[in-house]
């Protein structure tokens, strides 16, 4: 008999360990920000990678990305939910490795880390047009 309470009290929690996070309308967005200058080394020289702008348009279960002339496109995966930010992690078509975005709740921002050697990139809200 304790083993079957025991299960039964477990499965519950279980059920709601996996429910899936969707992320809120309010943070469904055009978002707009620079990428910092960074240098880049191999093993000949030091590239110096100027400071570039960056959009991120973030939909119901799309992500756009455009990095100066370079478009991508994408889905995303709430990982999980804090007390002030979502963490997203964006597959882009094309690329190898995802990106990591953290959806701020309050301030209308979110921050892109970008793969290495690139640096944090804040971005802001951008205002609908009427």
């Amino acid at each position: 008999m304790k083993w079957l309470i025991i299960p039964l009290l477990i499965f519950p929690f279980m059920l709601s360990a996996q429910k899936e996070i969707k992320l809120k309308r309010r943070y469904l967005a055009k978002y707009e920000g620079t990428v910092p200058a960074y240098s880049m080394g191999s093993a000949l020289e030091v590239v110096d990678v100027e400071e570039t702008p960056i959009t991120v348009t973030i939909g119901k279960r799309f992500i756009y990305t455009t990095i100066g002339d370079r478009k991508l496109q994408g889905t995303y995966k709430v990982m999980f939910e804090a007390d002030k930010y979502y963490l997203l992690d964006a597959t882009m078509t094309g690329q190898m490795v995802n990106e990591r975005i953290l959806v701020y709740k309050r301030g209308k921002r979110i921050a892109r880390d970008g793969m290495y050697p690139q640096p944090l990139a804040d971005l802001k809200k951008t205002r609908r047009r009427k």
